[in-house]
């Protein structure tokens, strides 16, 4: 079958490979479309010394069921299902946790294996919106961890998750919602799908019930800090730098919350699910597995289309 394989040095090549093999409990998924993400390319561009190639990445994707050809979406968090915080809920907090196209094969395949207790129907949705599932459940996680903010709020980057977040938002009857970017094409994706109003950066203005940073600098954190009201939320989602430079003293007299935003739990991607049946896809581009090498060299050196905030391979028809 064919696939995108990572063979590192930053290189990406569509091969031929074997056939998944099922293990105790798992479907066979014959992928209709998977998404490009930012942890992907990161990888392609830097490597991570614990993942090593080749692997087949990928980890936002639907597709159809072999078994009955069902449609369905992929949760790509595997977690044991048994340890305390699995028990609670929080199965992506597990310490036993894999992740689809990190440490086990993912959704830049023909077909891939995934457990059956990952699988969520998706009728109705195009493969495009299966595809934006992943993200948009970001988007919701991160919505709840703000304590579930409905006046003024603010996004810092309109790459696809800052885009799903909107999207999230505007679902949950967010009506004031400013976005900032320094791209002007990802800004009129952020008009497009229901900004209140765009910018090239957030005035410190301290009026946002909550700021959300999809962009993860030293610079917008702090500025989402400055732009929250007192007793207002920062959830910190981006992770461009990995350290954290924020005055204490605008948190703590301002009353402020600081949280951070990491993934999902099952129920957040059910409903991310559920969700992506209504989220328009003109921002998305989908690139056929055949013209994958070039698109993904292209993301990987910084110089793919303005006009698209996420890219997304298929294979086949893009409809469910």
């Amino acid at each position: 079958m064919k696939a995108l394989v990572y063979e590192g040095a930053q290189r990406m090549r569509v091969l031929e490979i074997d056939e998944p093999q099922l293990g105790p409990g798992d479907l066979l998924i014959r992928v209709a479309a998977v998404g490009v993400c930012g942890s992907d390319l990161g990888l392609v561009r830097h490597g991570v010394p614990a993942i090593a190639p080749p692997l087949v990445l990928g980890h936002e994707f639907g597709g159809w069921r072999e078994d009955n050809g069902e449609f369905v979406v992929v949760n790509p968090m595997l977690s044991c299902g048994q340890c305390a915080v699995c028990r609670d809920g929080r199965t992506h907090l597990c310490a036993e946790r894999k992740v689809l196209g990190f440490r086990r094969q993912g959704g830049y395949a023909e077909r891939v294996a995934v457990p059956a207790d990952n699988v969520v129907p998706g009728p109705g949705l195009t493969a495009t919106q299966a595809a934006l599932a992943e993200p948009i459940a970001n988007g919701v996680h991160a919505w709840r961890r703000a304590g579930r903010p409905t006046q003024r709020v603010a996004i810092i980057g309109a790459g696809s998750v800052g885009l799903c977040l909107l999207y999230v938002l505007r679902t949950q009857g967010v009506r004031d919602i400013t976005v900032v970017d320094v791209v002007p094409g990802r800004l009129a994706h952020a008009m497009a799908l229901g900004a209140s109003r765009v910018a090239g950066a957030l005035e410190a203005d301290g009026m946002y019930e909550a700021v959300f940073d999809a962009a993860g600098t030293r610079d917008t954190r702090a500025a989402a800090v400055a732009a929250t009201m007192p007793g207002g939320s920062v959830a910190l989602i981006g992770l461009h730098d990995d350290e954290l430079h924020l005055s204490a003293g605008a948190l703590v007299v301002g009353d402020k919350t600081l949280c951070g935003c990491f993934a999902y739990t099952r129920d957040e991607f059910a409903e991310a699910v559920r969700l992506a049946g209504g989220i328009p896809t003109s921002w998305v581009r989908s690139v056929p597995i055949e013209q994958a090498e070039q698109a993904y060299d292209e993301l990987v050196r910084g110089v793919g289309s303005p006009l698209h905030g996420k890219t997304q391979f298929h294979f086949g028809a893009l409809h469910a």
